[in-house]
């Protein structure tokens, strides 16, 4: 009725309206080839793919995220099973801990372990002359998984000598030697990782929510034009 009124204003504007009889002109058709079911359901397509990679892609950012998530559980440690080696500090450094297997008699093992700072280096000017203090721990941590699956304990700890009224640490090899086999784990250097690693996690999740989200929006969407389309035939 719309379009039948406005033919009408048009054709009242012409020349010929006083001779002619108005033409009548055919209406739109919503289920044409150009206007309606085809475009519609072209649009819905489009909508569903593109909904289905978003969500794709939101899936394989939680995989990756996992994973990521996983590996910053992990030790990469400094030594393993060994009673004698050398740690080797090139910069600032907060220092290491030591583990032992869980079982054996701590306070023997701490008693023999022995750690020496860098040879040929001067100390002059560090915390404490650069001498080394190894501080006792023996203690067993059933909250840590990594402990439990490597039947670890912390044996003890020590901290790399700064230099007074600095962050500056005494570089060099510092060598342990003990009764037992120990593994040494760089304290800084996990925190960092762990730090990261989860992050990085978090940041991958928070954009897979995004991406799923987004992709069943569209989907649901482009299901709403369709059954539009169809109501419309």
């Amino acid at each position: 009725r719309i379009f039948d009124a406005l033919a009408q204003a048009l054709w009242a504007q012409t020349p010929f309206a006083a001779s002619c009889p108005q033409p009548r002109l055919p209406r739109p058709r919503l289920d044409s080839p150009c206007l309606g079911t085809m475009a519609i359901s072209k649009a819905s397509n489009i909508l569903f793919v593109v909904g289905s990679l978003l969500s794709l892609a939101g899936i394989i950012c939680i995989i990756v995220g996992t994973v990521a998530g996983d590996q910053a559980g992990k030790i990469d440690w400094k030594a393993t099973d060994q009673s004698s080696f050398t740690l080797t500090v090139s910069g600032d450094h907060c220092g290491f801990s030591l583990y032992m297997k869980r079982g054996g008699d701590c306070d023997s093992v701490y008693s023999n372990t022995v750690i020496n700072g860098p040879e040929g280096t001067s100390s002059e000017g560090f915390l404490g002359g650069g001498d080394i203090t190894f501080y006792k721990d023996c203690k067993i941590d059933d909250t840590s998984e990594m402990e439990k699956e490597e039947n670890l304990m912390v044996l003890g700890h020590f901290y790399i000598p700064e230099k007074s009224g600095t962050k500056n640490s005494l570089t060099g090899d510092y060598k342990v030697r003990s009764s037992a086999n120990l593994w040494a784990m760089d304290v800084c250097a996990e925190f960092v990782e762990a730090v990261g690693g989860i992050m990085a996690m978090l940041g991958l999740l928070a954009l897979a929510i995004a991406l799923i989200v987004i992709g069943l929006i569209l989907c649901c969407v482009g299901c709403c034009c369709l059954q539009s389309g169809k109501g419309g035939q």
